[in-house]
């Protein structure tokens, strides 16, 4: 039998909504996408296969997005949101303000959620140069500017980030960097980000710690 604050507990937690078809259609349309073009990629990829594949007629498609092009560039976000909540939401957790931590466990956690999403890796390998540019302003990077953004403003209150520094540029080119760093990993192996980890570690301290004031000599 349910207590009094269990019941009230259950009074307090919102009701989830159920759901639409319509929602339903376009979430197997776009996971759909996501595998079919990570597999095959742009060019060999029609909007009928990706139709096939989510169990709908191959019109439907058009109903959610009006083209092949718009269907890929959802896909991508898709895939590369799912890379930035997996690997990095965690490294921006803003109760956390060790800066080192964050610059030494953000590499390897992008470097892991790639290997499991093939649309993102695909990209990252330069399969796709011709889309490669538009991709740098897809909603989920804008999204991981402004996080880290907050994180370097929220370690410069604490004290333990440079003061002197512009949180939205060095933010800006730290996503920079770490593209970089996860291109070369896709291209080169696994074995790069530990071969660099160190020099990367040591780019991040020198960018962002605030330096700590000597201590004075003894009277």
């Amino acid at each position: 039998m349910a207590t009094a604050p269990d019941q009230a507990n259950q009074r307090n937690q919102p009701e989830l909504v159920p759901e639409t078809k319509g929602a339903q259609t376009r979430r197997a349309i776009l996971g759909a996408a996501v595998a079919r073009f990570g597999r095959d990629g742009y060019r060999a990829t029609s909007v009928a296969d990706i139709a096939r594949d989510a169990g709908v007629g191959g019109t439907v498609a058009y109903a959610y997005f009006p083209n092949k092009e718009a269907l890929f560039f959802a896909a991508v976000d898709e895939d590369a949101s799912a890379v930035i909540q997996e690997g990095v939401a965690s490294t921006l957790d803003f109760a956390d303000t060790d800066i080192r931590h964050w610059q030494d466990t953000l590499i390897f956690t992008l470097v892991t959620a790639v290997e499991r999403h093939p649309l993102a890796r695909r990209l990252l390998a330069g399969l796709e140069p011709e889309v490669t540019p538009r991709v740098l302003e897809m909603p989920a990077l804008n999204e991981l500017r402004k996080a880290a953004t907050e994180k370097l403003r929220t370690g410069q209150l604490a004290g333990i980030v440079r003061p002197d520094i512009d949180p939205a540029a060095v933010a800006n080119g730290i996503i920079a960097l770490m593209l970089s760093v996860l291109m070369s990993v896709t291209q080169l192996g696994s074995q790069t980000a530990v071969t660099y980890a160190n020099d990367v570690a040591a780019v991040f301290e020198a960018a962002l710690v605030a330096s700590t004031p000597p201590a004075s000599a003894p009277a």
